[in-house]
C-alpha cells in the first residue's frame, strides 16, 4: 500500500492544474474572435500538405516562397467563387430592378393559364396579381417595404463582405505560418498526443487528419458531380454556354448557396425569353437533381474516406453545419470519427475482462 502524498505536494499539483486551466481559458478568450480563421487555415494546411511539399520541391526547397505562392493560389480559389457570387447577385438585382421598371410603365404581364388553373393556388394568385396590377398593394406601403428590405439587404451584404475579407486575410496569414512551420508543428502535435493519450494519441490524430482530408476530397468530388448534372440540365433546357455554366457551378459548389445562383439565373433567363415551361423545368431540376447531389454524394464520399457509416456521416455533416457553421462540415464528421475510435478502443480494452467473466467454468 503506497503512502499518501504530503499535503505540500497535493497543493502544488492543484496549483499547477489551476494555472494550466487559467492559461487555457485565457488562450481561448484571446483566440476566440479568430477561431474560424484559424480552423479554416488548419483545414487547408492539413488537406493540401502533399501539394505544398510538391510545390516546395519544385521551388528548390524555399519554404517562404513556396508558402507565399501556395497562399496566393488558395486566395485565388476562394476569391473567384466569391466574385462569381457577387456578380450573380448584382445581375439578379439589376434584372429585378429593370423588370420592376418595365412593369411600372407597361403594366404586369398576364399569368399563364396553367398557373391560374392550379388548384387552391391559382385563384389566390390571380386575385393578388390583379391587386398588384391596380397598384393597391404598392399604395398600401409594399413599395416602401421593398425599398427598405433592399436597403437592409445591401447593408448586410456589405457588412458580411467586409467581415469575410477580414477573416480571409487572417486565415491566409495563419495559413502562411502553418505552411512554413507545418513539419515542426506536426512533430509537436504527435509528441503532445502521445503524452496525453499514450499509444492511442497519435492514432486519434491520424483519424482526425484522415477525416479532414476526406471532407476536402468529398467537397471536390461533389462539386464535380454537381457540375456534370448541371451541364446536362442546361443542355436539355437549351441554356446557352452550358459548359461555362457548369464550370461556374463547380466553383460555386464550394459555397452552400452557390449552385442555386447559377441554375436560378438560368431559370430567370429562360423566363425572360418567354420559355416559362423550361424555366419551371430548370427550377425543379435544380431543386431535385443539382442540389440533391450535395446531400447524397458528399456524405457518401466522406464515409468512404473516414470509415464512418453513411448515416453517421450524414448526421455529422448536417449537425456540424447547424452547430458550427461552414467549418462544422469538417468538425462534425471528425468529432464523430474520434468518438467512435475512442469507444472502439475502450471496448477492446474491457472485452477480455468481460470474456473471462462470462466464460463457463470447467
Amino acid at each position: 500500500m503506497s503512502a499518501p502524498e504530503p499535503p505540500l505536494q497535493q497543493f502544488e499539483f492543484v496549483l499547477r492544474l489551476a494555472v494550466a486551466l487559467l492559461l487555457a481559458v485565457g488562450c481561448w478568450l484571446v483566440l476566440r474572435p479568430f477561431f474560424s480563421a484559424i480552423l479554416f487555415a488548419a483545414v487547408i494546411a492539413v488537406s493540401t500538405r502533399p501539394q505544398y511539399h510538391w510545390l516546395r520541391r519544385r521551388l528548390g526547397g524555399r519554404e517562404r516562397s513556396s508558402a507565399l505562392l501556395a497562399c496566393a493560389i488558395v486566395s485565388a480559389l476562394v476569391m473567384l467563387p466569391a466574385a462569381l457570387i457577387a456578380a450573380s447577385i448584382g445581375d439578379a438585382l439589376a434584372w429585378l430592378l429593370g423588370l420592376y421598371d418595365d412593369w411600372s410603365r407597361g403594366g404586369l404581364p398576364a399569368l399563364p393559364d396553367w398557373l391560374l388553373a392550379t388548384p387552391l393556388l391559382g385563384p389566390w394568385l390571380l386575385d393578388y396579381w390583379q391587386q398588384l396590377a391596380r397598384g393597391e398593394l404598392l399604395a398600401s406601403g409594399t413599395a416602401d417595404y421593398l425599398a427598405e428590405t433592399l436597403r437592409g439587404l445591401a447593408l448586410n451584404s456589405g457588412r458580411a463582405a467586409g467581415n469575410g475579407l477580414l477573416q480571409l486575410a487572417l486565415a491566409l496569414l495563419v495559413l502562411y505560418y502553418f505552411y512554413v512551420e507545418g513539419d515542426r508543428l506536426a512533430e509537436r502535435l504527435h509528441r503532445l498526443a502521445g503524452r496525453i493519450g499514450g499509444a492511442l494519441g497519435p492514432e486519434l490524430l491520424g483519424t482526425a487528419r484522415n477525416t479532414v482530408v476526406s471532407v476536402m476530397v468529398a467537397i471536390a468530388g461533389t462539386a464535380m458531380a454537381q457540375a456534370m448534372v448541371a451541364v446536362l440540365g442546361f443542355s436539355i433546357a437549351g441554356v446557352p454556354a452550358p459548359l461555362l455554366l457548369g464550370a461556374a457551378t463547380f466553383l460555386l459548389s464550394m459555397v452552400p448557396i452557390g449552385p442555386p445562383l447559377i441554375w436560378g439565373g438560368a431559370a430567370l433567363w429562360l423566363f425572360r425569353q418567354g420559355d416559362t415551361g423550361w424555366a419551371v423545368f430548370m427550377v425543379l431540376y435544380g431543386l431535385l437533381c443539382i442540389s440533391t447531389v450535395d446531400n447524397v454524394v458528399k456524405p457518401f464520399l466522406i464515409s468512404r474516406g473516414s470509415h464512418l457509416p453513411f448515416v453517421l456521416t450524414l448526421l455529422g455533416v448536417l449537425g456540424g453545419l447547424a452547430a458550427f457553421g461552414l467549418i462544422g462540415l469538417f468538425l462534425g464528421p471528425a468529432i464523430l470519427a474520434l468518438a467512435i475510435n475512442l469507444s472502439s478502443h475502450w471496448l477492446a480494452l474491457i472485452r477480455p475482462a468481460g470474456a473471462d467473466h462470462d466464460a463457463p467454468h470447467t
